[in-house]
């Protein structure tokens, strides 16, 4: 018997013993009760692309373009074919022409569709000797069973198959970031391809992401931008409090604004769940960690319009460096009301603050084994401890409102106000190893110190409108938006010179002056962008055209606050566009090919021998085609693609006029990534990716034209495989293995020296209580363990004075208990 959904245990029980010894009312009545997913409406349309083809085949499409439960022996359908389904209908109108010319029998009761036979005193009923279930509950923001998303919102702003997406999209599950142990964002993304999340060495301060050769330095949540641009300051974003992670790869400004070519990481927020379920743990591990958390969810009222969600973490625990905090609180609250099918607003609400810090990085004379001294250890702490320390606060409010006004229209409009604040005292090392008189580095380096405030206010506002109709055979998803977002931030900071320290042997405890010091940077910014968007997607057949365009209009004013003079008041306007083109096989086959543009404004201007002009946003272009693998009714999904991906308007030293820059500069990024996902008979889930890139400098005016840019590896692979036993007496018992290669990199611009490869080995265990015994049901231990040799390894470098250092290994245990 095959049963695959994304049910509780205690739900898996009553669903089978309701499907073994109740009449197929019962079995309904059942799941309507006891499924944790709100029945679709069967008079809500789709857009049905099911070919002619075998039952079985035609029932699993219809489950994961629907959402719709099936419940069916395959006895029953075995040798039947159907002429498919085809067009915008309705579920029933689905059903109906899906089994028109067969002899077959059904109940469709809300979103579960039962396949009935004949019994041998005539009446219908399920034959429940063989049962097999196909439920595909996977909702782009909800909850989603498994290491498989079939739909995503961040690829187009609609609910879209990933299937048809047109650009490359990776999407990190819950369940594979509990798998993981992920206690970071960058650990969340550790297995995905064409993603570098360690490029700033060991850091539980900030998540520093690399997407296809180039930084990342705007981060997401629900589809709106998560920090004020201009904001100097570090901040790691909390996993627990999100239910997917999602990588859409390249250009992304038609739909986002202004962004980095690469690409962006987009969060999905944990939200109110319309059924009563929760957890609680407690952890604790290397680094002295103590950790709490809980997520409880559920209705308000009897009707279910009103519900909430709780979502809570605290910890205290050392960093990874020594004589450094991982401390945090977090707590999220978020409220749903759905007055009806057709209206839902979701308020959601989060508090977070950090306790750590990013430490000053290490010359590469220290680590690379030249040194008479040896090596610095990984955990190597270069500040005062009675100094350096960093805090991080943040507040965000928003929400998400959605009104379809029929089958046609629908509004939506997301809205976030958040503030950040970021106080840091930090002290920097400014030189490499002094040289004594006979020419070998001793064990010092100078330090300066830094007094830092930085803190700001973000506000984003994105309003869709969209229209589904058909023109003749054509199905069209059209969507038109008008977003707008208004950030302002205060950077104030300071530094003066301290004294130095061995970094072999340091000896702690020299006095910090704060009294001498430098003014550097005292500033306000503040930014606004708006921009007009529209998309359409239009299946026609088995083909998916997606096309869009965007109209943005940017805006920087900057004021100096120590002379009150206005230093920058900067205007830009650009228009991004995108293509793509998908072809849909009846096997699961999905080749594209697709067309993107970014923009990002360029604060400054050039030489006033060239009249001091505003600097033109860098833009990106990629060319991108790939073919994606999803076989119907399976945990299987591989995706294959291509890019050629280029940064236009970089900037370059001024040649002719010395002190000021040009924008001839370009970067190319081209490559090849292969991820794949699939699950083996519900037991062995497993994940590879591989990523080749060949990153390149072909316009430079710095002497680094045809060099490669420092901290961007050409080869990046992992492969993750998590193991239930489903045999006593090792049954409850889980076991994950992990190995993720990081290639060589430069460590400068000019490529003078190269930081070695490394491979880190991660491990998990996980035990289900209930095992043991029935009164322990939901709960569970489990142990995960990063960097399981504890390898010692260079990040990455960005000069020779600055490299980052790596993570050693680390341990956590918890305990959880699930409802």
């Amino acid at each position: 018997m095959q049963v695959r959904h994304s049910l509780t245990p205690l739900t898996h029980a009553l669903l089978l013993r309701h499907y073994l010894k109740a009449p197929v009312a019962a079995v309904v009545l059942g799941m309507t009760v006891a499924a944790p997913v709100q029945a679709q409406a069967q008079t809500q349309q789709y857009d049905f692309n099911i070919a002619a083809q075998s039952m079985t085949a035609a029932l699993n499409q219809l489950a994961e373009q629907t959402n719709l439960q099936v419940l069916y022996s395959p006895d029953s359908v075995q040798g039947l074919r159907t002429q498919g389904v085809q067009g915008r209908l309705s579920v029933a109108q689905a059903v109906q022409q899906l089994f028109n010319g067969t002899s077959l029998r059904y109940s469709l009761d809300g979103n579960t569709l039962t396949l009935l036979a004949k019994t041998d005193d005539g009446a219908l009923n399920l034959d429940a000797s063989v049962i097999s279930s196909t439920l595909v509950s996977d909702s782009p923001y909800g909850e989603t069973p498994g290491y498989i998303a079939r739909r995503t919102l961040t690829g187009t702003k609609t609910d879209t198959p990933i299937l048809e997406n047109p650009q490359a999209i990776s999407v990190i599950t819950r369940e594979r970031m509990d798998d993981l142990g992920a206690q970071r964002l960058s650990q969340a993304l550790s297995y995905t391809s064409g993603v570098r999340a360690d490029s700033g060495g060991a850091s539980n301060a900030a998540d520093n992401i690399f997407l296809r050769g180039y930084a990342i330095s705007f981060t997401y949540r629900d589809g709106l931008r998560l920090r004020p641009l201009g904001f100097f300051g570090m901040i790691g974003e909390e996993p627990y409090g999100m239910e997917r992670v999602e990588v859409l790869k390249g250009p992304t400004s038609i739909l986002f604004g202004q962004n980095e070519p690469g690409g962006m990481v987009n969060s999905i927020s944990k939200r109110p769940t319309d059924y009563e379920r929760g957890e609680v743990a407690i952890s604790g591990g290397s680094g002295h960690r103590r950790q709490a958390n809980f997520d409880i969810s559920g209705p308000l009222n009897e009707d279910k319009t009103l519900s909430y969600r709780l979502v809570g973490l605290g910890r205290e625990a050392d960093g990874v460096y020594d004589h450094t905090d991982d401390d945090r609180a977090y707590v999220a609250p978020s409220l749903t009301w759905r007055p009806n099918e057709q209206t839902s607003l979701t308020v959601l609400t989060a508090y977070q603050k950090n306790k750590a810090l990013a430490p000053t990085t290490i010359p590469w004379a220290a680590v690379n084994g030249s040194s008479p001294y040896g090596k610095v250890p990984m955990d190597r702490f270069i500040g005062e401890p009675g100094f350096d320390t960093e805090e991080v606060e943040s507040t965000s409010l928003g929400y998400e409102f959605s009104h379809e006004f029929n089958d046609t229209w629908t509004v939506r409009q997301n809205l976030r106000w958040s503030t950040f604040d970021n106080q840091e005292n930090y002290l920097a090392r400014v030189s490499g190893l002094v040289t004594g008189p006979d020419g070998v580095p001793n064990a010092s380096v100078n330090r300066d110190y830094q007094i830092r405030h930085a803190y700001g206010d973000l506000f984003t506002v994105d309003n869709q409108l969209q229209a589904r109709f058909d023109t003749g055979p054509i199905a069209h998803t059209t969507l038109m938006g008008v977003d707008y977002s208004w950030s302002k931030s205060i950077r104030n900071e300071r530094w003066g010179r301290a004294t130095p320290i061995n970094v072999f042997d340091p000896s702690y405890g020299a006095p910090v002056d704060t009294s001498v010091y430098t003014a550097w940077v005292n500033t306000v910014q503040r930014n606004t962008q708006v921009g007009y968007y529209f998309q359409d997607q239009m299946k026609w057949d088995r083909w998916v055209l997606t096309l869009g365009g965007r109209q943005d209009y940017a805006r920087n004013r900057t004021e100096d606050r120590f002379t009150d003079v206005e230093t920058a008041d900067q205007d830009w306007d650009a228009f991004t566009g995108r293509a793509g083109l998908v072809y849909l096989f009846d096997n699961g086959f999905a080749p594209y090919v697709s067309y993107s543009e970014s923009f990002n404004p360029i604060a400054g201007t050039g030489a006033p021998q060239r009249g001091s002009k505003t600097f033109e946003p860098e833009t990106g272009k990629q060319y991108e085609a790939g073919i994606r693998y999803q076989p119907p009714g399976t945990e299987t999904q591989l995706t294959l693609s291509v890019y050629d991906l280029t940064k236009q308007n970089a900037l370059t030293p001024d040649a002719e006029f010395i002190g000021y820059s040009i924008q001839t500069g370009e970067v190319r990024s081209k490559g090849v990534e292969f991820e794949a996902i699939t699950t083996v008979a519900e037991d062995l889930k497993l994940t590879g990716s591989f990523s080749y890139s060949d990153v390149e400098v072909t316009k430079s005016n710095s002497g680094n034209e045809g060099k490669q840019p420092f901290k961007v590896p050409a080869k990046l692979a992992s492969v993750w495989a998590d193991y239930s036993f489903p045999f006593d007496p090792l049954q409850g018992l889980s076991i994950g293995v992990g190995a993720r290669y990081t290639g060589s990199t430069y460590g400068d611009a000019m490529n003078t020296f190269k930081v070695p490869s490394y491979t880190l080995y991660d491990a998990a265990v996980r035990y289900d209580l209930g095992k043991l015994d029935p009164s322990l049901r939901g709960a569970q231990a489990s142990v995960n363990v990063n960097n399981l040799t504890d390898k010692y390894y260079v990040a990455s470098c960005f000069f020779s004075l600055a490299c980052n250092m790596g993570e050693g290994r680390s341990v956590v245990a918890e305990v959880s208990y699930k409802w």
